[in-house]
């Protein structure tokens, strides 16, 4: 099985889009509409190849509407580098949220979480759009409460 199926298979938890382009998708429209996701540029933001890594693992690590664990760390992690290294150098990142900062805390409790514009009918959704010069992909996850 490829990396894509991998995590298909091992995200037991919600729904998970993952893949890599059909077509080279030069625009975030374009690579968003190809995976069933909301086609409206202003929903995406544009984040570093630290923060993408961050928050690929997270997704295939914990869910986002109880923080569960779906899968170990070191899986989400091993899974996380095998989907971005099918990206070479220069590879720009996309996502619709917040998911890749870590949460503000005060007195134990947290008083600032992510937050995110929707861009599926899922009640939380976040993931990776990548597009490199040599292919782009994709990976969302989506989970209800």
């Amino acid at each position: 099985m490829g990396v894509a199926e991998d995590i298909i298979a091992a995200r037991v938890y919600g729904a998970v889009r993952c893949g890599l382009s059909s077509q080279h998708a030069e625009t975030v429209p374009e690579l968003a509409r190809e995976f069933g996701l909301h086609d409206e540029l202003s929903c995406y933001k544009e984040i570093d190849e630290a923060a993408a890594r961050h928050l690929v693992w997270r997704v295939l690590h914990r869910d986002m509407a109880y923080n569960t664990e779906i899968m170990p760390d070191a899986r989400a992690a091993e899974l996380t580098d095998r989907f971005l290294a099918q990206f070479g150098p220069g590879t720009r990142y996309f996502t619709n949220g917040t998911w890749h900062l870590l949460p503000v805390a005060e007195a134990g409790r947290v008083i600032a979480g992510a937050s995110w514009d929707p861009v599926t009918d899922a009640t939380f959704d976040t993931g990776v759009l990548a597009i490199s010069r040599e292919c782009s992909g994709c990976v969302w996850a989506m989970d209800e409460d």
